[in-house]
């Protein structure tokens, strides 16, 4: 009887401990950065789906990712991005030696084959995408570029021999910054708002094989690259506000360490480690932050060191303090769950998905979102495939028909894009990360609060990696509470899409297990 007692008592107080409310303290008044957008990219698929697949099958594919509306029931339409990144490819798709495998990896350019001039009839998938997004309210596209065009490179394809150095023959620097500017003044042409072009991706690799278009680029031809882009911006006032990005590094580790295998390979001045430094102290030889279209701005792919929650928030506050060292502001520009991605904390030893994107990728992306936001204070999150044939670690599956992508198909939804629609839909443009205090454990419970810049909504998204529900008690300022007008929460689950839930009490209410769940103030 006693043990029983004992057992009793142990239990009853396990119970008594799992059901202690998380407090939650929010101070709207106290602001950290701005956000500027989330965003996905039109990679790879995107130019063959705009121009092949049915019209159906597009705007559904066009609603998920770009529509701000609501259903009948009150739940989203899908993720409202509030940006989108187009490729601006090489030509690798029609090059007389074009190998690159998947095929769906090769990508157009606007340029003739000959080089002798533009066919502004090509490119038409990326363009439909660019005009569905406008339709749905998102006006805001950054203009990337994996490699200089065919027609300029060394070896006259998509991708190095060698990876030593950039491919891109030493007369064409120029001639690739007018075409990207070109480029950019035919969107404008069509009311299109292009802040930005990220002309370098991942310099970190070689990018020496036939599997995607790509270039590594040595810092002094990073620096020369940027240079002839802002000269060729500055020769006309219609580009005054395009902005440069510059970074788009493999891994959020290469702002900051040193790397001895890429010291070795292509020498210490030359490597593509320690970016902040090598491109924002004012003592380098790479020095650009006296470019007249270049901000005081890095930007980053959230690839590699997560396997530990751990480990995740040291590479992002190491990041951090370099970035503050030298008044940089942090940009996170890409992530995807890699195919070999495994032994990640948080997901489940029996874990497996066929293109996972399920809610084990889409907790793990919460969390790199909300790390990003607490640890790095990025101003922009955007994932990498927007769609992908068989799924492939994108938001939107892409099922062709007969496996050919020319031919059409259906498309369906990942819980990624549900996962990110809890951040991207309710997190406008403007809005501003507030100070929000007392649940910021990734392995259990992780929040971050948002404010509208006409302080009118303030929005609070909650990661509960845990298997457990938790209750949540919220303290707001007196004046913020008599402000509420009305409370609603958005779940996404394993078995919900962004579903809408009526909050019965505003500062009290209960999260799900294994879920992110958005509560909207709207505020009087």
């Amino acid at each position: 009887m006693k043990k029983l007692l004992i057992l009793t008592t142990l239990i009853l107080g396990a119970n008594a401990i799992e059901a202690q409310p998380i407090n939650v303290t929010i101070e709207p008044a106290s602001r950290h950065q701005t956000i500027e957008y989330f965003g996905a990219a039109d990679a790879w698929s995107g130019n063959f789906v705009g121009k092949y697949w049915s019209e159906v099958v597009r705007q559904k594919i066009a609603d998920l990712l770009f529509s701000q509306e609501y259903d009948e029931n009150g739940n989203p339409k899908g993720a409202g991005l509030s940006a989108w990144r187009v490729n601006l490819g090489g030509g690798s798709l029609e090059a007389p030696n074009a190998d690159i495998v998947p095929y769906h990896r090769r990508a157009e350019s606007y340029l003739t084959i000959d080089g002798k001039g533009y066919d502004w009839g090509k490119c038409a998938g990326h363009e439909y995408w660019m005009g569905e997004a406008v339709k749905r309210g998102s006006n805001h596209f950054i203009l990337f570029s994996n490699t200089p065009l065919v027609q300029y490179t060394l070896n006259g394809k998509g991708y190095s021999d060698d990876g030593m150095r950039a491919n891109i023959r030493e007369e064409c620097y120029d001639d690739f910054a007018r075409y990207l500017v070109d480029v950019t003044a035919h969107y404008m042409d069509k009311g299109w708002n292009i802040p930005f072009i990220s002309p370098i991706n991942e310099p970190q690799h070689k990018w020496d094989t036939p599997k995607q278009e790509g270039t590594m680029w040595r810092n002094s031809e990073v620096k020369r690259m940027m240079e002839a882009l802002d000269k060729e911006l500055s020769r006309d006032s219609r580009f005054d506000k395009v902005r440069i990005q510059l970074g788009e590094t493999s891994r959020i580790k290469h702002l900051y360490r040193p790397n001895e295998k890429y010291a070795k390979i292509w020498g210490e001045m030359e490597a593509p480690h320690c970016v902040v430094r090598n491109f924002f102290d004012s003592a380098s030889p790479h020095y650009v932050g006296h470019l007249r279209h270049l901000d005081r701005e890095i930007y980053a792919h959230d690839y590699h060191e997560l396997e530990t929650n751990k480990l995740l928030r040291e590479v992002r506050r190491a990041a951090s303090e370099e970035c503050s060292k030298y008044g940089v502001e942090f940009h996170a520009s890409e992530w995807c769950l890699l195919p070999k991605t495994n032994g990640v904390q948080g997901f489940t030893d029996d874990w497996y998905s066929h293109n996972r994107a399920d809610m084990q990728a889409g907790l793990l992306m919460a969390r790199l979102i909300h790390s990003d936001m607490v640890d790095l204070a990025t101003k922009s999150w955007s994932y990498w495939k927007g769609m992908e044939l068989r799924g492939d670690h994108a938001l939107i599956s892409l099922h062709a028909k007969d496996g050919d992508i020319h031919s059409g198909g259906n498309a369906e939804a990942n819980k990624l894009l549900y996962a990110l629609g809890n951040y991207s839909f309710f997190i406008r443009p403007g809005y501003s990360r507030v100070e929000l205090s007392g649940a910021d454990d990734l392995d259990t419970v992780a929040a971050t609060a948002y404010l509208a810049p006409d302080g009118k909504r303030l929005v609070v998204v909650y990661v509960n990696c845990s298997f457990e529900q938790r209750d949540i008690c919220v303290t707001l300022p007196l004046k913020v509470r008599k402000q509420i007008a009305s409370a609603a929460m958005y779940v996404t689950s394993e078995r919900q899409d962004l579903t809408r839930r009526e909050v019965a009490n505003a500062l009290g209410y209960r999260l799900d297990a294994r879920a992110i769940t958005t509560v909207v103030y709207d505020l009087k």
